[in-house]
């Protein structure tokens, strides 16, 4: 205590100076005014991590000024402590009174971040100004000792594979934007035990506690020797040997998960080998090198190891990519392979389109361009779901996408597609090799001799004479609608809570209940909080009350045709359990009328022409996949609805062989065009798992179900034709 009452003394003792209280006020107001930026308004991680670099950068000054009044650095450590106490006041306050958000949702960040930081500037800018008189002198010292740290981050960044970053001043980086679950994990308790061991053992030498100090830089030694089992650094060797497995071809080398079949391995490997083909393909010439290619097995595991749970990546200039999933056809290993791939003709160091010596990224044109060359086709083709955007209101600004500062202010979903298709556009309009250019600098006016709004307004010419059916703009807006991570309130709350209430469903739906309310609450118009809050009502046996939520959100959600299929589909649901079927097959046939997707239409014409088999019900319920299984092999119904999802789950469930003559005898009756058109698919992939070439190109014959089916289909024939030549 009394150790404490020093302290607070020579605190204000400090204050009472007028250089040290300008620095302080000075600090405190620039705390303040970040709580105007986006997601800096609630203490949490963002504003927490905000003001640590404050802190790092500005604090010293404040620190070297104190150190010129009292030496001992503990009052200084207190005093960048207290200035961050007005923005985190401020931001509480709005937090609480000006948003339906919990203040303290993230709250754990704010010490973890900010004290330890705190304690390291006040020892560092102690130390600086011991080591020269002059304040200019010092703080050049100062600075020296944040480059010196910045280092040292920043080396692990670029020579190892993770993505997270961990600094002593700076604090925490988790790693991209785009992973909206944000909690403390453990590396980052061991880490600021680290610097607080730094900050105070410098502190006790300083102070001429020898023995104090030694014993405390001794166990930051220790922690940071320990730096990779403890979570917050990651090498080559020791990533290599988590994952287990390794193979190498002439194009690649996979480290993969040492408990992965061969069977597994060997689909992997050729779904990276065909779509290193593609790529080459595209570029006109095979790039130098291999590529590296990181493959975890799961979402959870990646975050551990390098730093992103859902987002996938690639370090062109390392030549690597990192994934997880086992899909085949894996769904971004494409996409991540041309920012590997296309490295060689970036703007050094780093390989991608920039500027200013290759240190400004243009990650419009970066991102664009693995879009443009992945050329993803779905239930739309690129440029139909951009066309379908624009009709929608939902197209960002073409222009400004493609800036360096543009690209994030977009929504992720609609950012990728939409630079994805100008690129390819102008790709198709102007040639590869000019688009290739163009990732050097992401220069637009040097690359295509014609400057980027010009290029931005004939591309949405383009974009209105896209054909369209009927439900392609109904489809975009259920793709696009979700606005950025820095426009949905209390996004990070809502990602914590969502998972939480995901994992909490099956074994307690009470408790998954009540965490889904609450992100109704702060999210009312996002309808997937509302069906899953009416999924768990169900598992708790309260069909009055789900059926009552049903019934608002489709009234809610009348003129959003695809959040309203999502309603209108559990509501009917509910109606066949409570045996009320002309409920469910009005339903049905609502969505059938509407148009939606063809999604929503396969699921309607499989719900309506199995409306009296038990199999297909116990299908579309939570279940065991085996069960569903053989149920459907067991009814003996004659529904066509019974084999078309009989034949899906074997395919899905990787029984090609027994998938295969159920689709095939589908094919030769009478279906809806919907069902038709997913049973072509399916039948598609199976026969490319056994081999029969034959009948993929067969079934590939272009024209029968629109321009992206056939693209689609194009693949898998090619597919076949690089696997079996």
């Amino acid at each position: 205590m009394r150790s404490m009452r020093e302290v607070l003394f020579r605190v204000t003792q400090l204050l009472s100076g007028r250089a040290v209280l300008g620095w302080w006020l000075s600090l405190a107001s620039v705390g303040v005014a970040l709580t105007w930026l986006p997601l800096m308004d609630q203490p949490g991680y963002e504003l927490a991590s905000g003001l640590t670099l404050v802190l790092t950068f500005a604090g010293g000054g404040l620190a070297i000024t104190a150190a010129r009044r009292h030496p001992a650095p503990a009052a200084s450590a207190v005093l960048l402590a207290l200035s961050t106490v007005p923005a985190l006041l401020m931001a509480t306050l709005r937090t609480r009174f000006g948003t339906p958000c919990d203040p303290f949702a993230s709250v754990a960040f704010v010490p973890l971040l900010i004290l330890p930081s705190a304690g390291l500037v006040a020892v560092l800018g102690a130390l600086a100004a011991r080591i020269s008189k002059r304040w200019w002198l010092a703080f050049l010292v100062y600075l020296g000792f944040v480059t010196l740290t910045a280092l040292s981050t920043a080396w692990p960044l670029i020579e190892g594979p993770q993505v997270f970053a961990f600094n002593h001043l700076g604090g925490y980086l988790p790693g991209p934007l785009y992973d909206e679950e944000l909690s403390v994990p453990p590396s980052l308790l061991w880490f600021r035990l680290a610097t607080l061991c730094l900050a105070v053992g410098l502190g006790a030498l300083l102070q001429h506690q020898r023995r104090r100090g030694v014993a405390l830089l001794a166990v930051f030694v220790v922690i940071e020797a320990s730096g990779t089992p403890l979570g917050f650094r990651m090498t080559d060797a020791a990533l290599a040997r988590a994952l287990g497995g390794e193979v190498e071809t002439e194009e690649l080398i996979l480290h993969y998960p040492s408990g992965l079949s061969d069977a597994e391995v060997s689909r992997v490997l050729g779904d990276l080998r065909f779509r290193h083909h593609q790529i080459s393909a595209f570029f006109g010439t095979p790039p130098p090198g291999k590529v590296r290619v990181w493959l975890y097995r799961s979402a959870e595991e990646k975050q551990r190891l390098v730093g992103a749970a859902h987002t996938q990546f690639a370090k062109p200039w390392r030549r690597e990519v990192h994934v997880n999933g086992l899909s085949f056809p894996h769904p971004v290993i494409k996409h991540e392979l041309v920012h590997a791939m296309a490295a060689p003709w970036g703007a050094p160091p780093f390989g991608v389109a920039a500027s200013l010596f290759g240190l400004q990224p243009h990650v419009g044109v970066i991102e664009g361009f693995a879009v443009a060359a992945d050329n993803p086709v779905d239930e739309l083709s690129l440029h139909e779901w951009t066309a379908a955007m624009k009709k929608k209101g939902l197209l960002p600004d073409v222009a400004s996408l493609m800036t360096p500062q543009g690209f994030y202010g977009a929504p992720p979903s609609r950012a990728y597609t939409t630079a994805g298709s100008f690129l390819r556009f102008l790709a198709d309009r102007f040639g590869k090799d000019k688009l290739r250019d163009l990732y050097r600098d992401g220069d637009f006016d040097r690359a295509f001799g014609q400057p980027l709004p010009a290029l931005a307004k004939e591309y949405e010419a383009f974009l209105d004479g896209v054909p369209l059916e009927p439900d392609a703009v109904n489809q975009a807006f259920a793709r696009f609608k979700r606005g950025s991570l820095f426009d949905r309130p209390c996004a990070r709350e809502v990602g914590r809570l969502s998972a939480e209430a995901g994992g909490a469903l099956s074994s307690d739906p009470q408790r998954a209940r009540d965490l889904l309310a609450r992100c109704h609450a702060l999210q009312p118009d996002e309808p997937s909080h509302v069906l899953a809050e009416a999924t768990a009502l169900r598992r708790l046996s309260q069909d009055e009350a789900s059926r009552a939520l049903l019934d608002a959100e489709l009234k809610r959600l009348e003129e959003e045709p695809s959040p309203w299929a999502e309603a209108a589909l559990a509501r009917a649901e509910l109606a066949q359990e409570d045996g009320d079927l002309e409920t469910a097959r009005k339903l049905w046939l609502r969505i059938l009328e509407r148009k939606i997707s063809p999604a929503m239409d396969r699921t309607a014409q499989v719900r309506l022409d199995g409306v009296g088999v038990d199999a297909v019900r116990r299908y579309f319920q939570p279940g065991d996949d085996d069960v569903k299984l053989f149920l459907l092999r067991d009814t003996g119904s004659p529904q066509w609805s019974v084999r078309y999802l009989l034949g899906r789950r074997l395919q899905q469930s990787g029984e090609s062989a027994a998938a295969l003559p159920v689709l095939e005898q589908l094919l030769g009756e009478a279906l809806p065009t919907a069902i038709a058109k997913e049973t072509t698919r399916l039948a598609i992939e199976a026969a490319f798992a056994v081999g029969r070439c034959d009948s993929v190109r067969r079934w590939a014959a272009p024209g029968r179900f629109g321009a992206a089916f056939d693209a689609r289909a194009a693949d898998w024939v090619e597919r076949c034709a690089f696997a079996w030549p």
